[in-house]
């Protein structure tokens, strides 16, 4: 396929950055990294990174005969995420589920890679075991923060992330040769759980993303203002200054989720969380999760 089509195809699906890594095996100094992490018990209770390890270290046991990995970074950047009762909520969650939304969009480009080429691909929404932090850094996608997450040029870190692996052989494009974090640590001092070990590393059981959307206990750590996910080490980074926002719609926050108060999520029944959340990823933490981590926020925290 001409690169030229493809890199239409893609921005035209919303994506703002784009590359292609070969799909080969992982290499060894980042599975070796990857198991110390688990093994020390830094992912919590996120059991299901331990599991499917073959496929995790190759992407080509995601789909037989993968000869290429594309990479799209769509940016969801948007300012407000601040709500009635100074509530924070992860920018990233206050929109549709980017899973279905990215899902969508890259289905349409897959399926015309394969009308023109009549070649396989598997689309790749954060739900397959891939090292996908690994394979945009292959790509040349972006580059790695101190705070252990991607910096797409121009846009940030405000990007999420979806994958086509397919049987088509392309040409890869090279990791970015000189663009590097600007190394301040600004995201290191400013974590107010101390999660940031300032090595691109992260203990999940300090963070209050983790905390907040993954962790199933019933008590956890004080969350200052926040109530689902964290965006503070991303807030706080130079490389965020200036950057672009999101050119799609479905990432728009929701009008209905950021009025909410303290009380009216206490107050709040099942019927209602399901419509007010209906495709949107903040259900993965379930009303009981939300109702805990408001009993968890101070209205004037530190930070």
């Amino acid at each position: 396929m001409n690169p030229k089509i493809l890199d239409s195809l893609l921005h035209n699906a919303g994506a703002v950055s784009w590359g292609i890594a070969e799909a080969a095996p992982v290499d060894t100094k980042n599975k070796e990294l990857y198991k110390q992490w688990i093994d020390c018990g830094r992912h919590g209770e996120m059991a299901y990174l331990e599991k499917y390890c073959d496929v995790r270290d190759n992407p080509q046991n995601l789909l037989e005969g993968a000869q290429s990995i594309i990479c799209a970074a769509f940016n969801y950047y948007h300012p407000d995420n601040c709500g009635r009762g100074g509530l924070h909520w992860a920018r990233y969650a206050l929109g549709d589920d980017y899973h279905n939304e990215l899902r969508s969009r890259l289905e349409s480009v897959s399926s015309k890679i394969t009308g023109e080429t009549g070649e396989t691909c598997r689309v790749c929404i954060d739900t397959a075991p891939l090292r996908e932090r690994y394979w945009a850094l292959r790509s040349g996608v972006g580059f790695l923060g101190r705070n252990g997450l991607l910096i797409v040029p121009e846009a940030g870190s405000w990007c999420v992330l979806g994958f086509i692996i397919t049987t088509l052989r392309l040409p890869p494009t090279p990791p970015l040769p000189a663009m590097t974090c600007c190394g301040c640590g600004l995201c290191v001092r400013e974590c107010p759980a101390g999660a940031l070990d300032g090595d691109g590393g992260m203990d999940a059981l300090r963070c209050r993303s983790y905390l907040s959307i993954e962790y199933r206990g019933d008590s956890i750590a004080p969350l200052g203002n926040t109530v689902y996910g964290c965006d503070i080490c991303q807030e706080v980074c130079p490389h965020n200054r200036q950057v672009m926002l999101s050119n799609i719609k479905a990432f728009s926050p929701r009008p209905e989720v950021l009025s909410l108060t303290r009380e009216e999520i206490l107050n709040m029944e099942q019927p209602e969380f399901s419509r007010l959340f209906k495709g949107s990823a903040i259900k993965r933490t379930k009303l009981a999760g939300l109702k805990r981590n408001v009993l968890s926020t101070d209205i004037n925290p530190k930070r």
